[in-house]
C-alpha cells in the first residue's frame, strides 16, 4: 500500500477516533446525575483534537487529474 494513502487513513481514524470519544465523553457527563467540569472540559479538547485532524486532512494536496 502506498505510504501517502495509509498515512490519510490513519489520519481519518484519528479524526474518526477522537471525535467519537470526545462527543460520547461530553454526551454521558451530561446525562449523568453528577455533572464532572473536568470531563467535559476533556471531550471538548478531545473534539479540538478531532478538528485538528480534520483541518489537517483538508489541507492535503490534492491529486492532479489530467
Amino acid at each position: 500500500m502506498n505510504k501517502k494513502l495509509l498515512s490519510t487513513l490513519l489520519l481519518f481514524a484519528v479524526f474518526v477516533g477522537f471525535f467519537w470519544w470526545g462527543l460520547a465523553m461530553i454526551v454521558s457527563t451530561i446525562s449523568a446525575p453528577v455533572k464532572d467540569k473536568e470531563s467535559i472540559v476533556y471531550g471538548l479538547l478531545l473534539l479540538g483534537c478531532a478538528g485538528y485532524a480534520l483541518v489537517s486532512l483538508l489541507m492535503l494536496p490534492r491529486r492532479n487529474q489530467p
